[in-house]
């Protein structure tokens, strides 16, 4: 009996490696539903294998499903807490996730575990940065690199370092010797290109600094297929406005009933990005009571209504039909592991700007927060930094481009706040940074949340909390002034202040 049972386990075991190895083939092709569907299989044929759990796990993680990955990481870690693999993809899913704390805890055991690969102590250095711990993420990547000379996590760790340090000239001239690598990664040559600019900025090479902010911007134009291989943004953008002025007055006017799932307050925060809604949602989440997520697609079932077409259907559907996609939403929000249950949740989304039609009629009830700042620094802020690619950011990578998408999104925001029946306040992040009790005060009255001295402390919220966007690092710091910036690139900014003249003020 027991060789018969030995039989049959090794026989699941040899057919979920069999339906892991299709799953791997099916997630390169690009089929990722197929492939998970092919994981999770493998992983019902073999519960107790934790290089099964543990390959399911990252494929999770690959596309983005990071709790669903964690889980299953952590049930590999559970069975074997040896195994580097499980622990290697628990921290990059921590990692991905903004929880820095958890990464870095988990990189230390890679660490513990292989302490002659390069990996957990990279790691380890990365977030050790991330949380301002300068000289420890220095040793750690040094360590790093006496193991993998040439890893690119931990030469731009060591180059972010040295920046911290005031070594601007050291770090720009380690990230050229990488850079002139023939065999480096697209996406790591982008990145250390921008990391290049920055030192540059630094030393007050203003030239050089905008040449190679544009060479990253030309390597990550021609990663995803040039401009011309993604929907163009401005576009879309226009036909929501134009779909929007033609609606009757009150028409997306509408109840809204309870549903499952949601908060006993609500507020959409949005803008541009790099206007200053991390910051804004830092000093929010530091309010009792107050829960928020940041850039998810919690809108997502009804986004077919962002259309000329969709914008008119909006207008017709029945409090019943609304009512669903409000379900559908608080659904999501749970699913990103958000408990709402009697707090003030806080959407955070820069990027849900055309989305103000959908929150007009879905939820009447909610409170829009709309960040703004100098159109100058906010063009200037996207041109510089990285980002993941999109058909907005990929607007991102040239100014003129940039520039008319930008006022596409304002001309549209400006629209939805005179014609749509919205709860809204408008944040200046100038006012935010120059006087920061005065515009704090006013922006709880307006959430109906309590103020107290205490907002000022949200760096220390920041330190212990989940942050993935750009502004991570700025965030976890004490109130940083960033208005301005653009004055240094006037010249190369030139072709394009007309353009932005309209909303400087």
């Amino acid at each position: 009996m027991a060789t018969m049972q030995r039989q049959t386990v090794a026989k699941a075991q040899a057919e979920a490696m069999r339906l892991c190895f299709n799953g791997y083939w099916r997630q390169q092709a690009g089929d990722q539903p197929a492939a998970l569907a092919l994981y999770a299989q493998a992983v019902e044929l073999a519960p107790g294998d934790p290089n099964i759990l543990t390959t399911a796990g990252d494929a999770l993680r690959f596309t983005g499903q990071l709790d669903g990955a964690l889980a299953l990481l952590d049930r590999a870690i559970a069975l074997d807490p040896t195994m580097v693999a499980a622990w290697f993809g628990r921290a990059l899913a921590l990692d991905s996730s903004g929880r820095l704390e958890e990464a870095r805890a988990s990189y230390a055991r890679v660490a513990e575990l292989s302490p002659t690969t390069a990996s957990g102590f990279a790691g380890l250095a990365a977030m050790e940065f991330l949380l301002g711990e300068f000289d420890a993420a220095r040793d750690h990547a040094d360590r790093a690199l006496r193991l993998a000379p040439g890893d690119a996590m931990t030469v731009m760790t060591v180059a972010r370092c040295d920046m911290a340090g005031g070594r601007h000239a050291a770090a720009a001239d380690r990230l050229r010797g990488f850079i002139g690598q023939n065999d480096i990664a697209a996406d790591d040559a982008i990145v250390a290109l921008g990391l290049l600019g920055d030192a540059f900025d630094a030393m007050g090479r203003t030239d050089a600094a905008f040449d190679t902010y544009a060479r990253a911007n030309a390597r990550f134009v021609e990663r995803y297929g040039g401009h011309d291989a993604a929907p163009a943004a401005r576009a879309e953008v226009e036909a929501i406005d134009a779909a929007v002025a033609r609606l009757a007055p009150g028409a997306l006017a509408g109840a809204a009933p309870p549903v499952p799932g949601e908060a006993a307050r609500h507020i959409f925060l949005l803008g541009y990005p790099r206007s200053g809604t991390t910051l804004t949602e830092q000093v929010l989440a530091t309010v009792p009571g107050v829960t928020t997520l940041e850039e998810s697609p919690t809108l997502g079932a009804a986004a077919g209504f962002l259309s000329p077409g969709g914008i008119a259907a909006l207008a017709t559907l029945t409090d019943d039909q609304a009512a669903l996609l409000r379900a559908d939403y608080w659904a999501r929000v749970a699913a990103a592991g958000v408990d709402v249950a009697g707090t003030t949740f806080v959407d955070m989304d820069p990027f849900k700007a055309p989305s103000l039609p959908l929150i007009a009629r879905l939820f009447p009830q909610a409170k829009v927060v709309v960040v703004q700042r100098d159109a100058r620094d906010v063009v200037w802020s996207c041109f510089r930094r990285s980002f993941v690619y999109s058909p907005v950011t990929i607007e991102f990578t040239s100014l003129p481009r940039l520039a008319e998408h930008y006022g596409a999104v304002m001309r549209l925001i400006r629209r939805c706040l005179e014609t749509l029946p919205l709860d809204a306040h408008v944040l200046t992040y100038e006012d935010l940074v120059h006087d920061f009790d005065s515009a704090t005060q006013r922006l709880c009255a307006f959430a109906g949340l309590p103020w107290s001295p205490s907002l000022r402390d949200f760096a220390r919220t920041a330190s212990t909390r989940p942050v993935k966007t750009a502004s991570a690092h700025q965030v976890r710091r004490p109130l940083f002034d960033g208005s301005g910036q653009w004055r240094k690139y006037a010249a190369q900014l030139g072709p394009v202040l007309p353009a932005l003249a309209e909303w400087v003020a």
